[in-house]
């Protein structure tokens, strides 16, 4: 063994136990824990093949150890997709390892070849982390994650060349082309192991920050924004100095204490999810909807004339109207008031404008409900 492959050797077990340590901390402060878990005992893993390679007991045996940490690494990839992530591995990803350790084990008994047969193993199992680490165009840290995806392809293809190096080396009996591209191997992998450390506890802190956002702005029983966060909306778009003419809409739901008190709060809820759902739908993208709190919503509707502003106001009461929600003791039958108002300057806030159409909101109920006021334009 040179000096290089000395290094090469003590600098990968070196990199790998501390980043499966690292990896160990992350998981004891609960950071993406069920994932680092996985990886923690791949960076082991690999550590013990090269033990055992040292040591050169058992042929086979370091390719099966790393094998096994390959396949942790597509385990905690696989589990990362998951919207809950826990420590599962699914039947195709265990019937595969499971079938690629016995082929490897078996190869070691019957040919020379082994090392080579490991290594292609190893090069398909880096090539589904690849797939299973997906980039979305919208997704946060888009770039970071490509480059991330590229180191994993490009490992997948030193393992392909090293497998077929390794083949060619066994053939003709040159031990020189073994020795160097398994060198490569193990340099490949101390670059795959540091840019891991690095990269992943930062996207995955980063995405584990965006869900709290998103958990803390989303008003968990209708999927709309809480009023918190609807409010910031409504004044970071009446702060923009270019912006569009807007109006808010301030939407109550007809007589609901009467229908919790009927048929129950759980279809209480259900009736809340349901107009959510169905206000949301018939708006456009670049109009807002919030749950102000109990049965009331609010919209901010930009872009939009007076004209088309009261149309779709129109179109919500008359959607809301005809809906027939399903509960175990019949049909429900609901209807909403709407009280709007326009902004009509740059000093409007969300105040002034939510002030005027919750006024509105009282004519409209004071008129009977099922109404919108004012009623500046009659909607055949």
């Amino acid at each position: 063994m040179t000096i290089l492959m000395i290094f090469l050797v003590f600098a990968s077990m070196s990199v790998n136990i501390a980043v499966g340590i690292y990896f160990l901390v992350l998981v004891k402060r609960n950071i993406s824990a069920p994932v680092f878990t996985l990886w923690a005992l791949s960076c082991f893993s690999y550590t013990a093949g090269m033990i055992v390679n040292i040591a050169g007991v058992i042929p086979g045996m370091p390719q099966v150890f790393y094998f096994t940490a390959s396949c942790l690494l597509l385990a905690g990839f696989s589990c990362l997709a998951k919207k809950r992530p826990s420590i599962s591995f699914e039947k195709k990803h265990f019937a595969g390892a499971i079938a690629g350790i016995t082929i490897i084990s078996a190869s070691a008994l019957i040919t020379s070849y082994y090392e080579a047969i490991a290594s292609g193993a190893i090069a398909i199992v880096f090539l589904l982390c690849f797939l299973n680490f997906r980039v979305g165009s919208k997704q946060a840290l888009s770039g970071v994650r490509r480059f991330f995806r590229a180191i994993l392809i490009v490992h997948a293809a030193v393992m392909i060349l090293q497998s077929c190096m390794l083949a060619y080396g066994v053939s003709t009996g040159q031990g020189n082309v073994i020795q160097t591209w398994t060198a490569i191997s193990i340099a490949a992998h101390i670059a795959l192991c540091i840019t891991t450390s690095v990269l992943l506890p930062f996207i995955l802190v980063f995405q584990q920050k965006q869900k709290w956002e998103t958990l803390a702005s989303v008003d968990e029983l209708t999927g709309v924004y809480g009023r918190r966060a609807f409010i910031g909306k409504v004044s970071d778009k009446l702060a923009e100095t270019d912006r569009d003419s807007c109006s808010l809409m301030v939407i109550d739901i007809d007589h609901f204490k009467k229908i919790n008190d009927k048929y129950g709060h759980p279809t209480g809820d259900r009736v809340l999810n349901v107009i959510a759902s169905e206000l949301n739908g018939a708006l456009d993208d670049n109009h807002i909807i919030g749950r102000l709190g109990g049965e009331e919503f609010a919209v901010l509707v930009s872009g939009e004339s007076r004209i088309n502003t009261f149309q779709l106001a129109d179109t919500l009461r008359k959607k809301i109207e005809t809906l027939s929600i399903k509960d175990g003791k019949g049909a429900v039958s609901v209807t909403i008031s709407i009280g709007m108002t326009f902004s009509n300057s740059v000093e409007d806030t969300w105040h002034s404008l939510f002030n005027t159409a919750d006024s509105e909101l009282y004519n409209a109920k004071a008129r009977g409900r099922n109404q919108i006021s004012p009623r500046l334009q009659v909607v055949a």
